[in-house]
């Protein structure tokens, strides 16, 4: 029995996963051009999906979604970069040391660096149909 794991949700009870894989014994066969064929293949792939489960997903949920991982990871750098110049101001002025002017700017332009970038990030970081 071959499975594919990647179009399984996994919600429940053991037994009732299991439930879900066996309860899969129905076949359907279409039929598609070699171009067809290819635009699929090409769109599942892009989607990391089997065949199978990007066809079930599409028909089950009339479409598939991508999320643009890599610029999530991006932006997710930039927000870390600026958290950590902030806990670093942080803990001078808690330490009741002094602050330079210098260094506020600093984390102004930060600020403003990582602001500009997320509003450059923002419209690619949204879901695409594929």
């Amino acid at each position: 029995l071959w499975v594919d794991l990647a179009s399984i949700d996994f919600v429940g009870t053991k037994s009732e996963i299991e439930r879900s894989i066996m309860n899969r014994d129905n076949f359907i066969k279409i039929r598609v051009s070699a171009d067809e064929m290819s635009a699929i293949k090409q769109r599942a792939e892009a989607a990391n999906m089997s065949i199978s489960s990007f066809l079930r997903n599409l028909a089950l949920n009339g479409k598939i979604i991508l999320y643009d991982t890599e610029n999530i990871y991006r932006f997710n750098q930039l927000m870390r970069a600026i958290g950590t110049n902030i806990n670093q101001i942080a803990m001078v002025v808690n330490s009741e040391k002094k602050v330079f002017k210098g260094d506020i700017d600093l984390l102004r332009r930060e600020v403003e660096k990582i602001s500009g970038e997320f509003h450059s990030y923002i419209f690619p970081l949204k879901s695409q149909e594929v």
